[in-house]
């Protein structure tokens, strides 16, 4: 991994704020010396003017690792540096009393599958990606060969986990869509853990967590919309408890389909909560069997029209902020 110097973070000429969370800030900005389009992050200004920001400074530094051994050929977007500490007054305009790193990274193209909740809460479609490419895509853009995100997320998971770490929040917000191409890209690691087993007082942490994560985040028992302002619906799955009552309670909800997909995810959903997946490899086989009978039901004429009208959703002004290829 290269660490930048302070002095270096100016050769990236900042642009507007793209987004923030509670733990970090995100702006655009473009490379001085080669042109290329870039994201710089920092610690959440909030964060850091309390003196609370060394814990996520930690997981910064452990991701930024962690991707340079990865490499940006795996579905990662490429990490240009990891700053040195400094106070950045000069750069983002603000002197925040306590000093922090920067971090620098490709820009992704394409749109979020998942838009962040200050936009769902300002009433925007935010859940239409993932409802159109990763839950409910049209028989004709299958057939087109483009692959479920989903699967670009697993090649992920099984990098890291090959690095001694399970990925935590390789949600939907962290995978960015290109429909004109059918490429995904993910752009943040989020949180990473080492697998640990049981004790008296905690459940284990393995690889069986994530895959349920991804299982539920990039799966649906329902079937598609049959008109179009149901692909910009999103879904909230709150669920509690031990992973074996998580995929207990999961089955639940996929035992009221009763149809031909109903068993293949009883099948992976009975693995994963009784912890038998020991690679991802195992899991993608089980996943693609799951979709090649999941991606026939419910689809008609009616769908697929549903479909195409909603897709033209994806013309209007709120996803122009991206780099948006065309549909």
């Amino acid at each position: 991994m290269r660490l930048l110097g302070a002095e270096e973070i100016g050769r990236f000429e900042l642009g507007g704020l793209l987004g923030e969370g509670a733990d970090m800030q995100a702006f655009e900005a473009v490379d001085a010396e080669s042109g290329a389009r870039v994201v710089v992050k920092r610690p959440h200004p909030t964060l850091v003017s309390r003196g609370m920001h060394g814990d996520v400074e930690k997981r910064t530094l452990l991701q930024a690792e962690v991707r340079a051994r990865i490499g940006d050929a795996n579905g990662l977007v490429r990490l240009y540096g990891l700053s040195e500490r400094g106070s950045f007054g000069w750069y983002f305009g603000d002197d925040l009393g306590h000093p922090y790193p920067v971090l620098v990274e490709e820009r992704a193209r394409g749109i979020p599958l998942v838009g962040s909740v200050s936009d769902m809460v300002r009433g925007h479609p935010v859940g239409l990606p993932l409802n159109l490419f990763a839950l409910h895509p049209a028989k004709a853009y299958v057939s087109q060969g483009y692959e479920n995100p989903v699967f670009t997320v697993l090649g992920v998971i099984e990098r890291v986990y090959g690095e001694g770490y399970l990925a935590q929040d390789l949600g939907p917000q962290n995978v960015f869509y290109s429909p004109g191409s059918g490429e995904s890209r993910v752009i943040d690691l989020g949180t990473l853990r080492e697998p640990s087993a049981a004790t008296s007082r905690r459940a284990a942490f393995d690889l069986n967590d994530i895959l349920f994560d991804a299982f539920r985040l990039y799966t649906t028992p329902e079937n598609p919309p049959r008109e179009a302002a149901g692909f910009a619906r999103t879904r909230e799955f709150r669920m509690p408890g031990t992973l074996e009552r998580r995929a207990e309670a999961l089955s639940r909800e996929y035992a009221t389909a009763n149809d031909d997909r109903s068993d293949g995810a009883l099948r992976v959903l009975s693995k994963i909560g009784q912890r038998e997946y020991v690679a991802v490899s195992e899991f993608r086989r089980d996943l693609q069997d799951y979709l090649a009978i999941a991606m026939t039901i419910g689809r008609d004429e009616v769908t697929e029209q549903a479909w195409r009208q909603a897709l033209e959703g994806l013309t209007s002004p709120y996803w122009k902020k991206y780099l948006f290829e065309g549909i």
